[in-house]
């Protein structure tokens, strides 16, 4: 489950993507992931290992983009149409979308429409830098909480 909240910034018409970007769509992989936007930052965790991941505010967008369907070129083209936008924009977020793989926290989806909405003072605060970072720390942690004992047939059934 996520959401995103706020004011946006859709792409313009006059904004082309640039053409080295292939266009890809991306989905949750949600047979490993659970992700949860909260205050405008994205954490994913990774049910299988307890590694979790977060992101920050204009990862966030980007990530939100995309699992509402954007491909990664409307997701370029709205970021060129932010203020302030700087002319090299497709090596850091070309990056941040092969971390995403990198983490299988996205998968390949098919070809759909669905609109880019990056917030603009997201993308100001974050210098256009899209981040994605992996914490280990609490691994133990989330694999000694008991919802990782239940199914979907049976349900949770503590030991006695």
């Amino acid at each position: 489950m996520w959401n995103v909240s706020g004011r946006s910034s859709k792409p313009k018409n006059d904004n082309q993507p640039n053409e080295l970007m292939e266009s890809k769509n991306y989905q949750l992989n949600e047979a490993k992931m659970f992700a949860d936007v909260t205050d405008g930052i994205a954490i994913i965790i990774n049910a299988v290992t307890g590694i979790y991941y977060g992101m920050n505010g204009y990862g966030t967008g980007i990530f939100c983009s995309l699992l509402s369907g954007a491909s990664t070129t409307d997701v370029l083209a709205a970021a060129k149409a932010l203020p302030g936008a700087p002319e090299d924009l497709e090596e850091p977020l070309q990056a941040f979308l092969d971390t995403l793989v990198d983490f299988d926290i996205v998968v390949p989806a098919p070809v759909s429409s669905g609109e880019a909405v990056l917030k603009a003072e997201d993308a100001a605060f974050d210098k256009f830098i899209p981040v994605c970072k992996e914490y280990k720390d609490v691994q133990e942690l989330l694999f000694a909480d008991p919802i990782h004992e239940v199914s979907e047939e049976e349900g949770w059934k503590p030991e006695k």
